[in-house]
């Protein structure tokens, strides 16, 4: 059910210098340090009964559609990888109960996840007891894990939409000069990110027929990609290689053999 790595990225991921002195200490007061805005893939594809991994996928597709609305106009929504846990265990439509520590954090996922109905009305918790799947417009039975196929796409798009916002936040915190509060200058970021993708938008990711982007197989098609994550690098903190010195109208009249 996971899809292979890109080669490159997980060569260069092995060697990354986990070395502590690296670390930023100030991280750990950072309110979503350590969060996720999706939740992780592996997830779904841990559990080895399908009645686990049946509750998991009905529960991201109940939250679905208003948790990729809300990310179009609020900021930092994300939660910790327990707390994605937590929700995908659960049913949100049946009060939470007790005052036990597993209860208030089903409290706290409850608060994270539904929006405040005076800001988004029509959406409401239901009952999703005897419902059935529904995925890209089509239903599948209630209580039946659906065909290998569609749990491939509804894992890719977490899988995309994961490295998509990951990148994204690894901009947030590694961009020199970056205002967190200037939404003009984040939306310029944004837009910066996408072109390193090649989709249209960060939400309905579909399968490709083929690798392309950042994982096409043919050096020329894959590196206008690389080019484009290059110059989203470029004002990254820190050492650099030379070809970071490069101007941007060069390396993109220049070739990968350049």
């Amino acid at each position: 059910m996971a899809p292979f790595s890109i080669p490159a990225w997980q060569a260069a991921l092995q060697a990354v210098d986990r070395s502590p002195s690296h670390l930023i200490e100030t991280h750990k007061s950072s309110t979503h340090s350590g969060h996720y805005t999706f939740p992780d893939p592996g997830l779904f594809v841990m559990p080895t009964a399908d009645e686990k991994k049946y509750l998991y996928i009905q529960s991201w597709l109940q939250a679905r559609d208003a948790w990729l609305m809300r990310l179009q106009t609020e900021r930092s929504l994300a939660m910790s990888s327990q707390h994605w846990h937590t929700f995908l265990s659960m049913d949100l439509s049946v009060p939470v109960q007790g005052s036990t520590k597993a209860a208030k954090r089903r409290q706290d996922v409850l608060e994270m996840l539904v929006p405040k109905s005076s800001i988004y009305p029509e959406v409401q918790t239901r009952s999703i007891t005897n419902q059935p799947l529904v995925w890209q417009g089509k239903e599948y039975p209630s209580g039946v894990l659906p065909p290998e196929d569609v749990v491939q796409q509804i894992l890719w798009e977490l899988y995309e939409l994961n490295f998509i916002h990951e990148l994204q936040s690894l901009d947030r915190r590694a961009c020199a000069d970056l205002n967190l509060s200037d939404v003009a200058q984040l939306v310029e970021r944004q837009m910066k990110i996408s072109r390193c993708f090649p989709i249209n938008s960060f939400r309905h990711v579909m399968i490709p027929s083929e690798n392309c982007g950042l994982a096409a197989d043919d050096l020329n098609r894959r590196f206008p990609f690389v080019v484009e994550l290059l110059h989203v690098m470029k004002p990254w903190r820190g050492e650099k290689p030379a070809i970071f010195g490069i101007s941007m109208d060069n390396l993109h009249d220049s070739t990968h053999q350049t």
